[in-house]
């Protein structure tokens, strides 16, 4: 990594007393006086593998680019851990924020007050669930501190859609199948070695999302033994009861998915961008924006050349509006 992108790695403390990392990648033109906004984001692989240090090219210029403080954060993984304990790991990242801690370690460079949450795949995921508060009361988590708006990249958004219940021996994007010897060891969920917050990108634990889409696993993994139906942390579900109960509370959002993605069906996107249109009602503007790029894959975004553009455009929109 360019000198110019090290970041600053920082441990913080959740309520359980188990210490996670996240990495601040400071905006050069923020001072004290002057702090740069917040953009949180969280890590793909389905909750069960990943690393904060899976950013793509384009969240590495966005400080110096956008004027942004980029922070990535950890997350502990299943099915070691379930989703409510993953859950509470994003709130007490957002909570962190407001830290006296995170304050010193940024030297007052970065604005807490205002933050946009972020995140690719199952990562985009946890954003929305954090930035809509979803399912955490069923979980017995605290909600998180509200924030400015959310924009979740490729995500996944409802454990009831097919393409997470049908085995596929092998998946589409594979050319052999997955054998259980190779993920034997991170299906158990009480091995010891398992227990982690991050997996690098090449680890052996890298082939455990293409096992699970190939078995089916999904709900399976991340909530098993906890009694919380996988509707819980459907998002359209949840803003289709909002609309139902004429309740409208919903942060900014922005949306955007290849059309031609294996990995997480652009269908998840859509079934969201449906429920927010449906949300809109006389003398109510439920503010979002979806974009939907043709021919394009899982991990667009990872190439050097893509900018997303019209993604930071909305996020300067958001906080140049506060």
């Amino acid at each position: 990594m360019a000198s110019q992108y090290k970041p600053i790695e920082i441990l913080f403390k959740h309520a359980d007393g188990i210490d996670i990392s996240m990495d601040v990648y400071l905006s050069p033109s923020a001072s004290s006086q002057n702090p740069a906004p917040i953009l949180l984001w969280w890590h793909g692989g389905g909750l069960l593998q990943g690393t904060r240090k899976g950013v793509s090219p384009h969240h590495l210029r966005a400080p110096a680019n956008h004027n942004i403080t980029f922070v990535s954060a950890d997350y502990r993984l299943a099915p070691q851990f379930r989703l409510p304990t993953i859950l509470s790991d994003c709130a007490d990242a957002i909570k962190f924020l407001h830290s006296d801690q995170f304050k010193k370690a940024t030297e007052g460079r970065a604005d807490p007050t205002r933050v946009i949450l972020s995140g690719s795949s199952a990562g985009g995921w946890l954003s929305l669930l954090c930035g809509y508060g979803i399912g955490f009361d069923e979980a017995g988590v605290p909600k998180p501190p509200s924030i400015q708006g959310v924009v979740p990249i490729y995500p996944i958004t409802d454990l009831e859609d097919p393409f997470w219940n049908t085995t596929q021996r092998p998946v589409k994007y594979m050319d052999r199948v997955v054998a259980y010897e190779e993920v034997q060891p991170f299906l158990n969920p009480n091995d010891p070695e398992s227990r982690i917050a991050s997996s690098a990108l090449d680890s052996p634990r890298a082939i455990f999302y293409s096992y699970m889409v190939q078995e089916a696993l999904l709900a399976d993994l991340l909530l098993s033994g906890t009694n919380i139906p996988p509707t819980t942390f459907s998002v359209a579900r949840y803003l289709k009861a909002l609309s139902s109960a004429n309740k409208i509370s919903v942060p900014p959002t922005y949306i955007v998915h290849g059309d031609k993605d294996l990995k997480v069906p652009v269908e998840q996107s859509r079934d969201v961008v449906e429920a927010l249109e449906d949300l809109q009602k006389p003398h109510v503007d439920v503010e979002y924006e979806y974009e939907e790029l043709p021919g394009l894959d899982h991990l667009f975004d990872r190439e050097p050349k893509s900018q997303m553009e019209k993604m930071y455009m909305f996020i300067q929109n958001v906080f140049s509006s506060q």
